[in-house]
């Protein structure tokens, strides 16, 4: 299901500040994302859940966690183009 950026569903997000769960799991960025420029990471956090970080902050990042749901509308948003800076 793609919704729309006003259709995302925040209360299902959580903001998390680093803590040794969220270190030791594995942290994923795009092919595509530069070596100087700063990317969205990923890590899956078990449960259903999906972490994602800023690349640039690293492991001070706070983490925004997702629920399947909402991470599944927040891709759809960002494929559609609905997220993009104009």
């Amino acid at each position: 299901m793609i919704v729309g950026a006003a259709e995302f569903d925040p209360p299902k997000t959580q903001t998390r500040t680093p803590g040794p769960l969220l270190e030791r799991t594995g942290w994923h960025k795009s092919r595509f994302c530069g070596a100087n420029t700063g990317c969205l990471e990923v890590s899956i956090l078990g449960a259903g859940m999906t972490g994602v970080r800023d690349s640039v902050l690293d492991e001070s990042s706070p983490v925004i966690v997702l629920d399947r749901n909402a991470m599944a509308s927040f891709l759809g948003c960002i494929k559609a183009g609905q997220l993009d800076l104009r």
